[in-house]
């Protein structure tokens, strides 16, 4: 009797983790369908006072957990190459002998983290939890699968028709929110939480599906291709 009573409990729990994890693979396709391919990538970031900058990349991805960004302008930063293989990341400047190992939760430009331009798959770090509707979105919470990955916990708001994203929260292992991105068609603008007024917005163009070969994700092959 108490077994039954207790399974009966269960279900709603495991039917919910499931739902939860569905919502998050139909995002995940909804911004990219491709298992290979090119994009560019624009990053613009202004500050209060009217500031501005620009950078622009080549993002080349494999499988749901391999990149390889490409840095395209300003001219002083052509040469170098960020590799990602899962949640490590190396990279390569033309002025040093080998790859070098970074953070993925390191800042590229911006409010944009080296993490931010080379995944763009929340499934390959992320467990979803809590499922919630608000206003025509899912609302999932997110927590990292490993303490490796960039942000601790993510807080998404899903689409219900579209299944695509509309807004994510980014927290630290602290608890404390550090940024905020709001999502559009090829678009993500993201705010800075402990810096009012600093934004860096992310634009995608030229995405198109492209056999990269298996050689390309390697430490050896940065900057020889």
């Amino acid at each position: 009797m108490i077994r039954n009573v207790l399974f009966a409990l269960l279900i709603p729990l495991t039917l919910r983790a499931e739902d939860a994890a569905n919502v998050l693979a139909r995002t995940d396709q909804s911004r990219n369908s491709m298992s290979s391919f090119a994009v560019d990538v624009e990053l613009t970031s202004t500050t209060p006072d009217g500031r501005h900058e620009t950078s622009k990349f080549r993002v080349y991805g494999k499988g749901s957990d391999r990149s390889v960004v490409e840095f395209i302008a300003p001219q002083t930063e052509k040469g170098k190459v960020l590799l990602m293989l899962r949640d490590a990341m190396w990279i390569y400047m033309p002025s040093a002998s080998r790859p070098i190992r970074i953070s993925p939760l390191q800042r590229l430009m911006g409010q944009a983290s080296n993490g931010d331009v080379a995944r763009t798959n929340f499934t390959v770090d992320y467990q979803p939890g809590a499922i919630a509707e608000e206003a025509g979105a899912w609302i999932l919470e997110l927590k990292a699968k490993d303490p490796a990955v960039a942000y601790n916990r993510v807080r998404l708001w899903v689409d219900k028709k579209s299944f695509e994203p509309r807004r994510a929260d980014f927290y630290v292992v602290s608890g404390k929110l550090i940024k905020r991105a709001t999502y559009d068609t090829d678009r993500v603008e993201i705010d800075d939480a402990l810096r009012p007024g600093h934004r860096t917005v992310m634009r995608y163009t030229n995405r198109v599906a492209r056999e990269n070969p298996e050689r390309m994700f390697t430490k050896d092959a940065l900057g020889k291709w």
